[in-house]
């Protein structure tokens, strides 16, 4: 690679990167993940997650869920010889990933219920009974007469 010429600049960078960080490094295909495009919201009764994977074979995903940490791994395989192909543009990323989601307290883990439709995996986590608002009654005077809403 010399500075100050235009080339095939992937190619350089390839290089580039294969230079300082060793031949482990280079290559068009990079070893390490990526962050999958994630929806994390509250609905009324509980919390739910969206991943777009547009692609990626369910049978290749693996959901877990440890000390409040929900772990989602997965691979999106490249449908072509990785080595036949010569990129001009690369915005997509193909190869294993890994997403961590650090769950809030108050949710029932047991109930956990994940579904995969259209190229996006849906988890669904209810919140616990014990985090649920409860309705108290009142009690009116000496009649032991009760207040319902």
């Amino acid at each position: 690679m010399r500075l100050g010429t235009f080339g095939d600049t992937r190619r350089d960078f390839d290089e580039l990167v294969t230079r300082v960080l060793g031949s482990e490094a280079g290559g068009s295909w990079p070893s390490a993940g990526y962050n999958v495009p994630t929806d994390v919201f509250h609905d009324d009764d509980r919390l739910i997650i969206r991943m777009d994977l547009p692609e990626v074979d369910p049978g290749e995903v693996e959901v877990t869920v440890q000390e409040n940490v929900l772990l989602i791994n997965g691979t999106r395989k490249f449908p072509y010889e990785p080595d036949k192909v010569r990129f001009v543009r690369r915005g997509t990323f193909y190869g294993d990933f890994t997403q961590r989601v650090t769950l809030g307290r108050g949710l029932d883990l047991d109930k956990i219920n994940a579904r995969y439709e259209g190229g996006v995996l849906e988890l669904s986590i209810p919140y616990a009974d014990e985090v649920q608002p409860k309705k108290i009654a009142i009690e009116i005077g000496s009649d032991q007469t009760a207040l319902s809403g």
